[in-house]
């Protein structure tokens, strides 16, 4: 069976990560690389050992060989460029944030609907083999009924031009915040109450750190930190009526631990040693869904997708945090 080829449109550095771990998984080849800049599209091919290289998007979605795309471009680019490929009968697997909006969002997944082509969010940690066995081991009763979460998540982007810019679609919510989101709602699903925030905000307009609380139905409750300032601690504590579960490092984790009683620890995972970064996890669903005709993977859904994006919508209105593309946004954070 000849290997699964990837056209990857952006040349950046998750770009490169992904262009690394398809070269070391197997069945798949990273088979095209696309930029506005021909060098760059050289130089990115040359040290991932890739065969076809474009200095348009256009040509690489042209091109009849590439059988699934991965969008790696900043947020503000997203929607356009998942909207080219799917016109073009192509398969498309878009980097978190999945757009800048819940309004572009959906534009993009009823497109995928209506031509029944596969489109799909990589938000890796709802892949993560290590988060699977975590919600297993919550779902037989480990540590009771689910009751809150706290987590922290971020890093010092404060170098980093694309998060500094509202053009771009930039600030801490769409680049790490998006990531507590999900973990939150992968633990409480759909019964979200209410959100409550607070953000402070960058010279350029962006957020730059903000907390976020969660309210879900049966008094639940997720509070969330992220920031792009500073790397805190980057970790998770789940808790439950009969004990609690600590994660480390929550966007793709080294480690889980489960306590009972008095913080007796009584289960403990690590992550798989044969594990390359952990995108390869959404490749593997994304291939499986595509050859049985699906348009979107059971672990990222379209309507969670653009749940999520809703809810970031909500907390962007909150804190007046707006982009020079937003035509208005939404003011619900839940459906």
């Amino acid at each position: 069976m000849l290997d699964f080829r990837v056209g990857i449109m952006g040349a950046g550095k998750i770009a490169g990560i992904v262009a690394d771990t398809l070269n070391q998984l197997g069945q798949f080849t990273p088979y095209a690389i696309a930029s506005r800049d021909i060098n760059k599209a050289n130089q990115f091919g040359d040290k991932y050992n890739i065969e076809k290289r474009y200095g348009s998007y256009e040509e690489l979605v042209n091109d009849p060989d590439v059988e699934l795309i991965y969008i790696a471009t900043p947020h503000s680019e997203h929607a356009k460029e998942a909207k080219m490929c799917l016109e073009a009968g192509k398969p498309v697997l878009v980097e978190k944030a999945f757009s800048y909006d819940s309004v572009t969002t959906a534009q993009v997944l009823t497109l995928s609907d209506e031509k029944k082509i596969f489109c799909g969010e990589a938000m890796w940690i709802r892949f993560l083999p290590i988060y699977r066995m975590m919600l297993q081991q919550i779902e037989q009763g480990v540590i009771g009924r689910l009751t809150g979460l706290t987590c922290t998540l971020g890093y010092d982007l404060r170098t980093k031009a694309r998060v500094l810019s509202p053009e771009l679609a930039g600030g801490a919510l769409l680049d790490l915040g998006v990531y507590p989101i999900n973990l939150a709602c992968m633990l409480f699903g759909t019964d979200l109450v209410s959100i409550s925030s607070s953000c402070a905000k960058l010279d350029t307009g962006v957020d730059g750190q903000s907390t976020i609380q969660m309210n879900f139905k049966g008094g639940r409750v997720a509070t969330l930190y992220n920031t792009m300032m500073y790397q805190p601690d980057n970790n998770a504590r789940i808790y439950g009526d009969k004990g609690y579960i600590e994660v480390d490092n929550i966007n793709n984790p080294e480690a889980f631990r489960i306590y009972q009683g008095d913080h007796k620890l009584v289960f403990e995972a690590k992550k798989p040693d044969r594990q390359i970064s952990g995108y390869e996890y959404e490749f593997l669903a994304a291939r499986d869904a595509i050859i049985v005709g699906a348009n979107q993977c059971g672990e990222m859904t379209h309507e969670e997708t653009l749940r999520i994006m809703r809810i970031c919508d909500g907390l962007r209105k909150t804190w007046n945090v707006r982009f020079p593309m937003d035509v208005e946004i939404p003011a619900k954070t839940e459906e």
